[in-house]
């Protein structure tokens, strides 16, 4: 599975609302296990991005520098499907909580009902000061999710700053490389006709000397027919 396709099928997965096909609210345990089938498919993109970054190795700097891009869109869109997941959890706590709290009141009042017959004045009072009571502590709780969403978001901007930050290093490094690769060819370049121009040197020096010495050769033996300019005693030692 390519992490193009594994992050569609999350991307899909999480627009869908919180109701079925009836268009009724689902129950939080339907929310839970949507949830948990969210995270499964985050899990999914992740390693298929591992995988595509391991491939990447194989290949050459410049040609990593072009899937760079794709990479990190990838790892955006996963974000973004990451935040909306954590959204839908704290929806489906938040709900898993209020309704606890009202199926407990509603059962609390029944049980004081069936015990105590007609609700009096003073038993519906207390009755509506602790429903009362935990509806406070449901927004409590709610704003506590909501706190807590807040500080998530908060921390993502923060890596995802951070990752920006490490990202626009890596593209100067890149680019300083790439500056010390261009130096380096230059550099060869340039010892290379050296090397060439010192090898023809050395060519000329040894035929000037091979030269000489045929020179020196044919007037000791007299085949030059007195026609090169030596010293004399050179040619005395051919006539010795």
């Amino acid at each position: 599975v390519t992490a193009e396709k594994a992050l569609s099928e999350l991307q899909q997965a999480v627009q869908v609302t919180s109701k079925d096909a009836r268009g009724k609210s689902m129950s939080v345990a339907e929310r839970q296990k949507q949830i948990a089938s969210f995270e499964r498919l985050a899990q999914r993109v992740k390693n298929a991005l591992e995988s595509y970054k391991l491939e990447l190795r194989a290949l050459s700097r410049e040609q990593q520098a072009e899937h760079q891009h794709r990479i990190r869109t990838i790892e955006e869109a996963l974000r973004q499907a990451r935040s909306q997941i954590d959204w839908k959890r704290l929806d489906a706590e938040n709900a898993a909580g209020t309704g606890a709290a009202a199926s407990g009141a509603a059962s609390s009042s029944s049980g004081q009902e069936a015990d105590s017959g007609p609700v009096t004045l003073e038993q519906a009072v207390a009755t509506a000061d602790k429903i009362q009571n935990e509806s406070q502590s449901s927004v409590a709780r709610s704003l506590g999710m909501v706190l807590q969403a807040e500080q998530v978001g908060i921390t993502t901007l923060g890596m995802m700053h951070g990752q920006d930050e490490q990202l626009s290093r890596i593209g100067e490094d890149v680019e300083d490389v790439k500056a010390n690769i261009a130096r380096s060819r230059k550099l060869v370049g340039q010892i290379a006709r050296g090397a060439a121009r010192d090898r023809c040197i050395q060519m000329l020096c040894v035929l000037i000397t091979i030269a000489i010495l045929v020179c020196i050769t044919l007037a000791i033996t007299g085949r030059d027919g007195g026609q090169l300019n030596v010293p004399d005693p050179v040619r005395q030692v051919g006539k010795l």
